[in-house]
């Protein structure tokens, strides 16, 4: 066996490069733009943007706009949510705010206050079928 290999491949973590993390002790007054994951740990005021992932850790307390791909409450938000695919909620997290996305899913125990807007998704539509005729219209 190689050094630092596992026979455990499923339990093993990988931590991305392109990673970034708000620790506990940071505070931040200002936008945060990020193009990978961001976890937030610490306290943010103002708006955060980004391309991936955003989660919102226990710790941290956010009073800022938030827009990404998708984002993960377990701390405090207020300010408004945009998500492109989901925003989930859990038990621990509070949102005060209005919400728009694709998905949502808030736990049990989960604070929620403000409005919703979901999207359905979008279903492939045929294309139309050409028949070659024009049609005139009388008037």
């Amino acid at each position: 066996m190689a050094f630092g290999s596992s026979k455990k491949e499923g339990v093993r973590m990988q931590v991305s490069s392109n990673q970034s993390v708000l620790s506990q002790d940071l505070s931040v007054n200002g936008n945060i733009l990020c193009s990978g994951l961001m976890r937030i740990e610490g306290k943010v005021e103002g708006s955060i943007k980004g391309e991936g992932e955003i989660t919102i850790a226990e710790s941290a307390k956010v009073k800022a706009d938030i827009e990404a791909k998708k984002v993960i409450v377990l701390g405090e938000v207020q300010g408004n949510i945009k998500a492109l695919e989901s925003v989930e909620i859990v038990s621990s997290g509070k949102v005060y705010g209005d919400i728009t996305t694709d998905k949502i899913s808030i736990e049990e125990g989960a604070i929620f206050t403000g409005k919703c807007i979901t999207k359905p998704l979008e279903k492939e539509k045929p294309p139309l079928k050409e028949t070659g005729k024009t049609q005139k219209k009388s008037v």
